[in-house]
């Protein structure tokens, strides 16, 4: 199977705008801690889970790409990409976590030992896995996907959409792992990247179907966000032991490709469609920087007046500090990388992820 050199997707370009102010929606949410909001409050649990796992966009949009450009696939210039877009920003990002969050614990600890625990072991364990900052979990793993890119090429070559029903399920029995686990993740995420190239390969048959039976997806889509949202309130179901977070977005993702497909089909200049695109025009550098301006919020919050916030059980209230984090966040993100850019211009991929 051949895959054409085609046009922009303008929906998917949408779709990445969204998934990164959901991905910072989701740590927004978790500044508040109180273990009884979700029992609480319906709203706050609601929120909660639909925010959570939107990485699976992510992952999604980089196998439908990788699949709409393999007309241009060139290993070497893959790679070198991926260095430059990926791993030096991680690595400078890393580096400013050792020095601003980590420096006392390292401080303490040897440079180099072969019998406990030192500052070049933890610094390579942290790498490894991402755990020197929140959302940095997921580079180590996708850096894994995108090594495996001559393989992904050879399979985009072939009719996917078996291997993917096949990972549908997977990924509902394979449990999303702990973040610390990047080869675990490798395992659920590395399924949802084929199907993100299987929904490029077989685009429009995919929107047909949608189309012929969109009652029956909608349907699919609620019964897999209702069953978990009911057994936080109800034990003992027969299916709680499955998970359905990943499909769900799966599900989702298809249907906001259906709905924003129009947008493929003329020219797009509604200040909506500018705020989404520019969303994910900046949306590597906010990655890399919004949790870090979560964190610094969240402890100038919890030192002053309004610290009780932060600590409520009231769901409406801590939604709606949510919201308002995530406002601040994505505004001082946008702002600080503009700032970065322009005093390093085009060295600024190396630093916080390229501003397309």
């Amino acid at each position: 199977m051949v895959t054409e050199k085609t046009q922009k997707i303008h929906s998917i370009h949408v779709l990445r705008g969204v998934a990164i102010i959901m991905i910072v929606f989701s740590h927004c949410l978790g500044v508040f801690k109180n273990t009884h909001l979700i029992a609480n409050s319906y709203l706050f649990s609601f929120l909660n889970l639909f925010a959570f796992n939107f990485t699976t966009f992510f992952v999604l949009i980089a196998g439908f790409l990788f699949q709409h450009l393999t007309y241009k696939f060139d290993t070497k210039s893959y790679y070198l990409s991926k260095i430059k877009t990926v791993v030096c920003p991680y690595i400078s990002v890393s580096v400013f976590c050792f020095i601003f969050f980590h420096y006392q614990y390292l401080s303490d600890l040897p440079w180099f030992s072969s019998t406990e625990t030192s500052i070049t072991s933890t610094i390579v364990r942290m790498m490894l896995t991402g755990t020197q900052l929140l959302p940095l979990w997921f580079i180590p793993m996708i850096i894994i996907v995108y090594l495996m890119g001559p393989l992904f090429f050879y399979w985009s070559k072939k009719n996917l959409i078996v291997v993917s029903l096949i990972a549908m399920f997977w990924v509902v029995m394979f449990t999303k792992p702990d973040f610390t686990k990047p080869l675990l993740n490798l395992l659920h995420y590395g399924p949802v990247y084929l199907i993100g190239m299987m929904i490029k390969q077989n685009y429009q048959t995919i929107m047909k179907s949608i189309k012929d039976n969109l009652y029956w997806v909608i349907f699919l889509f609620g019964l897999c966000f209702l069953v978990p949202f009911t057994y936080r309130y109800t034990s003992h179901l027969v299916v709680e032991k499955l998970y359905y977070d990943t499909l769900q977005k799966i599900i989702l993702f298809i249907l906001a490709l259906y709905f924003l497909d129009g947008l493929n089909h003329k020219i797009n200049e509604g200040k909506l469609y500018k705020f989404f695109s520019y969303m994910a025009n900046i949306s590597f550098p906010i990655y890399f920087i919004h949790e870090i301006i979560v964190l610094e919020l969240e402890h100038l919050v919890y030192m002053s007046p309004l610290s009780n916030i932060i600590k409520t059980d009231n769901g409406w209230l801590a939604s709606l500090g949510a919201v308002s984090f995530l406002v601040s966040t994505l505004t001082l993100s946008v702002m600080i990388a503009n700032i970065i850019k322009l005093i390093f211009k085009n060295k600024t991929k190396y630093l916080i992820g390229g501003i397309r």
